[in-house]
Parts: structure tokens; C-alpha cells; sequence
């Protein structure tokens, strides 16, 4: 017959078994942020690249009517 700590003891076990892969999960979710911010990073950088492009151009006479 189980007694109030076995099963208290298996409740325990199950609550670390679940923090455990929780986590986890949230350090490669930390991860997958950290690689989206790097890719942010680098687009906007070239996006603003370009932009400064652009508007050299646009100071070069390189204007349409």
C-alpha cells in the first residue's frame, strides 16, 4: 500500500522530470530569439545602407521626372 510519501515523493520526481523540459524548451526559445535579433540586425543594417545609397543617388542628379 502506498503511504502519503511515496507519493509524495513521485509528485516530486514528476514536478522536477517537468521544470526540467520546460527549461528546456525556454533556453531554445532564448536561442531562437538571439538568432532572429542577429538577423534583424543585419537586414536593418542593409536597409539603411541602401537608403543612404538612394539618397546619394538622389543628390547626384539621378532624379526622374
Amino acid at each position: 500500500m502506498l503511504g502519503c510519501c511515496h507519493i509524495a515523493i513521485v509528485l516530486a520526481i514528476a514536478n522536477i522530470i517537468t521544470l526540467a523540459i520546460f527549461a528546456g524548451y525556454t533556453v531554445k526559445l532564448r536561442e531562437r530569439q538571439f538568432i532572429l535579433e542577429r538577423k534583424n540586425g543585419k537586414e536593418q543594417k542593409q536597409i539603411n545602407e541602401l537608403k543612404a545609397k538612394i539618397s546619394q543617388l538622389e543628390n547626384q542628379g539621378g532624379k526622374h521626372d
